[in-house]
């Protein structure tokens, strides 16, 4: 099993390892989001600080650079202070608030779990899901086909046009009525 398809089903399974691996996280994320959006609540809170990431991509970038921004923010939830930081910050409530340190509608909810986000979660569910499924439906079947390929040329059968392809066939190598037929009586 060496050659060109061998090195082709191997990138191949290398594409949909990923596609599926990127996309499901995606599509799971997106399902979280989803969840949190059916328990979300909001609350006021601040901008206190952004930063930019290097060497980690993110969804959203700043539009003057390629460098991921997050804004970390503060906010207030039944007199219990609360921080967080997200990349996305799509709920100023006065213009520029998200880069001068200004106020922000911050969206929580504690279901699945504790999150909040700058954004709307019904935004980040479609976001998420924008991307993971299709890579989820490339992905997949890519993985699960070069896997079957993979398994099916690596099996010892006998193959069309092996070196025996001759083997078990009558003398011509036709696979005709063999040249000889031994009658047992009796039987």
């Amino acid at each position: 099993m060496d050659g060109p398809l061998t090195r082709v089903l191997a990138f191949l399974l290398c594409c949909g390892l990923l596609g599926t691996g990127v996309g499901g996280y995606q599509c799971i994320t997106g399902h979280t989001f989803s969840v949190a959006a059916q328990h979300e609540k909001t609350a006021v809170g601040r901008v206190v600080g952004r930063s930019l990431e290097k060497g980690r991509r993110h969804s959203r970038f700043n539009p003057l650079s390629d460098e991921p921004i997050n804004y970390h923010y503060v906010f207030s939830v039944n007199g219990v202070k609360m921080d967080d930081t997200d990349q996305v910050c799509a709920t100023p409530l006065v213009p520029g608030a998200c880069s001068n340190n200004g106020p922000v509608l911050v969206y929580y909810s504690y279901q699945p779990f504790p999150n909040s986000r700058l954004e709307d979660f019904k935004a980040a569910s479609a976001d998420a899901y924008r991307f993971g499924q299709p890579a989820l439906a490339i992905g997949l079947p890519l993985f699960v086909l070069s896997i079957a390929a993979l398994v099916v040329l690596s099996r010892p059968g006998k193959r069309k046009n092996g070196p025996d392809a001759g083997e078990g066939k009558g003398a011509g190598g036709t696979g005709d009525v063999p040249d000889v037929i031994h009658i047992v009586p009796g039987e």
